[in-house]
This record gives C-alpha cells, structure tokens and sequence, in this order.
C-alpha cells in the first residue's frame, strides 16, 4: 500500500490522492512517468510530488519506516502495514491506575506465535520483546496499555501504533473488543467465553492465592485478545482498501 500512497507529501490530501488514482495513477512510478495529461493538477502540488518522491522509492528501498511513520499523519499509519514488523499487544492489570494498580499479563502476538509475560516470573522480558516490532496494534492502548507499560517499565516507545478502537469507530463499529469481534462475526474459544476485565482480576488474584488453574484461565484469555487483534486488523485493513481503492 505505501508505493500506492501520495498524501505523506506535505500539501497533499486524501482527497486529492484520490483525484490522482482516478487518473490512473495508482502508485509512484505511475506518476514518475506521467509527462502529460496532468494539466489539471496545482503545479505547486505536482512539484512538490517530483521532488518527494524519489526521495520515497529511496526510503522504500531501505525499509526506513522511520521516515514514513514522520512524514504520515498518524490517522494514516495503516499504511504502514506491509513495510515493518508488526506486533499485537494487550495487558491484564489490578485496575485502571497506572499508579496504584500492577500490570498481571502482558501479551504479544507476532502474526505467528504468541508471547505471554507474568508478573512475578518474567514481565520485564516483554519490554525487550516491545522493541523488536516497528507496528503495534491495540485496542484502546493508546489511552491504557502503552501508558501503563511505559510507566511500568519506566521507558519510551517509538513505534507507530494502530489502536483498533479508534480505526474501526471510523466504520461504525463501536463498543467494547469482545461487541466489536461479535459485530464481525470473530469468535472466541468457549473456556474464555464471558470473561471480562473485572473477572480477569479476579482470576488473577485467586492465583495469587495458590490457584494455578486460575492463572492459565487467565492467560488464554489474555491470548484470545492479542490474537483476535489480528483477525480485527485484517478486517479494518480489508474495508479501508475496498472504500478507499475500490478493490
């Protein structure tokens, strides 16, 4: 998608990337080689794409999504997508202060396998594993789960970030992770169906009493989401494409 993509141009809009596909130009090279028929078009804006973007296929080339992530307007990060690292994340914690309340379970999903991080076993290893992605994915992180880390871990992170929450209220989809995935037709595994945040701290503290089955119960659930993140990403991805390409 990046190749096909002109609005991290200063100056250029979605709208008018949209006029430019309408003309058949649907990726860079299409408007590096266009030497006519764009009479239309601001000279201004047609000048500042010439410069910009070879300085693109540069970047493209040595897979710097740094220099994407900058140059895009963070509502358009999606695009991002194919070029980095991608990374589902989702933490259980003893409450909503990122002061007083403990993180109990960080998950991460790599598209692949999942990694599940516990307090009191191996929680600090997750802000390494953080560092490996250049994408992460959440829902409502941007207000809950990276704040919580970052302030747990006592660091910055500088990833782009795509909080699901957001994205998909664009499309109408609101509420809670599990009334959207059921809106989607995203199931869950029964032995974790009807769990929710006030029970996941529940189970967690029946752990905390020496219940281990409570723990694992904890952690499949914590599981569901960061992999449910994915099947929602491809989802959000899939209707953004169809409305904004046509495909």
């Amino acid at each position: 998608m990046i190749e096909k993509t002109f609005c991290h141009v200063k100056g250029i809009t979605a709208d008018f990337e949209r006029l430019l596909w309408e003309k058949g130009i649907a990726h860079w090279d299409d408007f590096l080689a266009k030497e006519s028929g764009l009479d239309t078009f601001p000279r201004k804006k047609l000048d500042k794409l010439k410069v910009e973007l070879p300085l693109s296929k540069q970047a493209f080339q040595q897979k710097n999504l740094r220099y994407f992530q900058n140059m895009l307007n963070p509502k358009e990060h999606w695009r991002l997508v194919e070029l980095g690292k991608v990374g589902f994340i989702d933490i259980e914690t003893t409450g909503l202060s990122k002061i007083g309340d403990e993180i109990t379970v960080i998950g991460i999903y790599d598209g692949t396998r999942s990694h599940l991080y516990v307090n009191g076993k191996n929680l600090f290893d997750a802000k390494a594993k953080l560092q490996e992605f250049d994408i992460i994915v959440s829902f409502n992180g941007k207000q809950f789960d990276i704040p919580f880390i970052e302030h747990h871990f006592s660091c910055t992170y500088t990833f782009a970030h795509l909080d699901l929450r957001y994205m998909l209220k664009e499309f109408g989809f609101q509420g809670g992770l599990k009334s959207i995935e059921r809106q989607l037709g995203i199931g869950r595994d029964f032995s974790v169906e009807g769990i929710d945040g006030f029970e996941a701290v529940n189970l967690w503290y029946r752990y905390k009493r020496g219940n281990i089955e409570a723990l694992q119960k904890l952690l499949k659930y914590n599981e569901q989401d960061i992999v449910n993140l994915h099947a929602l990403l491809k989802h959000y991805l899939k209707i953004k494409k169809e409305r904004l390409l046509g495909i």
